[in-house]
């Protein structure tokens, strides 16, 4: 190719040296579609992650607080080597320390290894709340109670290491068993600063040794602090070193709790049938327990309304709520391991 022909194909050729106002305002379009497009989808994605994080806690609280009470009920009833046998006489205050350091009120306690207070339906307070313990519907108090909901009480001992007798401490209550055939008695629970010598070992010299006696009461409160609105389970109970009883929150977003009680008609260590309010006679038969319970969402969520309804045991349905926040209903039977075997027939 001769050089005029190159010259004149390179001069034919177009040289952009710029854009048009059309062409940078299509431009610009373009390129605010695919902005607006990508702020939308991860506007989108940040929603529905933030939702799968909420159900998410939402299924961890319901299940961890049935954890929580489900390895506390395994344990109801444990006494040591003492196997209480009878029948009351009376449903005894849980939080009662002078009924429940009481010689005469003794085997009224160990009888009740469980022991409930029934809220009948949904928007239900329970009829006759245990005094001692301050339970309340008045709002403002760590130990408020949320309508509709249970109030389930558990005795045990301490499944720890024995504490010698000379090593109590004064302020806490203890259990102490006898071993020794030819004491007058076989078991007392008395604070750390009674007399432990009276109930001796098997050798019937050396003093039995002590278990610190454990109650708990689990309740479901309407707020975790003070008006901050979040409905959560909690727990009073007898704490092992002060002898006093205090209140430890739990779970938030446990916002119903419901008890049914499985009775054991024929002493076989099974239950026959669940009712909702046990009587004083039937406390010492109750050998597992089937709890009921929602957990809700902490956060509301919004344009979602919750148009379900739950059941609850015995307690029947709850909901619809109406509300904006998202709900899951759990059930679990727990068996009473201590005082359910010690029933069994071979």
């Amino acid at each position: 190719m001769s050089l005029s022909t190159r010259t004149s194909t390179f001069a034919g050729r177009y040289v952009q040296r710029g854009l048009s106002l059309i062409e940078l305002m299509i431009s610009i379009t373009i390129g605010l579609i695919i902005l607006a497009a990508m702020a939308t989808l991860f506007s989108s994605q940040s929603r529905t992650r933030s939702e799968l994080d909420k159900s998410n806690r939402m299924i961890d609280n319901g299940r961890y607080s049935l954890e929580i009470l489900s390895d506390n009920l395994r344990m109801a009833g444990f006494y040591g080597n003492f196997r209480p046998s009878g029948a009351p006489t009376a449903t005894p205050d849980p939080c009662d320390l002078t009924a429940i350091t009481n010689p005469a009120a003794n085997l009224d306690v160990l009888l009740h290894h469980v022991q409930g207070y029934n809220a009948v339906a949904a928007t239900s307070q329970i009829t006759s709340l245990p005094a001692a313990c301050g339970f309340t519907y008045t709002a403002g108090s760590a130990t408020t109670l949320k309508p509709g909901s249970d109030i389930l009480l558990l005795r045990r001992a301490s499944t720890s290491s024995p504490v010698a007798a000379a090593a109590a401490v004064a302020a806490s209550i203890y259990l102490q068993v006898s071993n020794c055939s030819t004491d007058t008695a076989s078991y007392q629970i008395a604070p750390g600063s009674a007399t432990f010598t009276a109930f001796r070992e098997k050798d019937c010299t050396t003093s039995a040794s002590l278990r610190p006696f454990m109650v708990q009461a689990y309740f479901v409160s309407p707020d975790n602090n003070a008006g901050d609105g979040i409905p959560t389970l909690k727990r009073r109970e007898l704490d092992p070193a002060s002898g006093a009883f205090v209140t430890t929150p739990l779970v938030e977003g446990i916002e119903y709790m419901q008890v049914d009680y499985g009775l054991d008609d024929d002493t076989d260590g099974a239950a026959d049938s669940y009712i909702a309010a046990p009587t004083t006679a039937n406390w010492p038969d109750i050998v597992s327990v089937k709890i009921n319970m929602i957990a809700r969402n902490i956060e509301p969520t919004a344009g979602y309304t919750d148009t379900k309804t739950y059941v609850l045991g015995s307690a029947g349905a709850f909901g619809p709520f109406g509300d904006t926040y998202k709900r899951h209903a759990y059930t679990q039977v727990v068996r009473l391991v201590n005082p359910s075997s010690r029933r069994e027939i071979p």
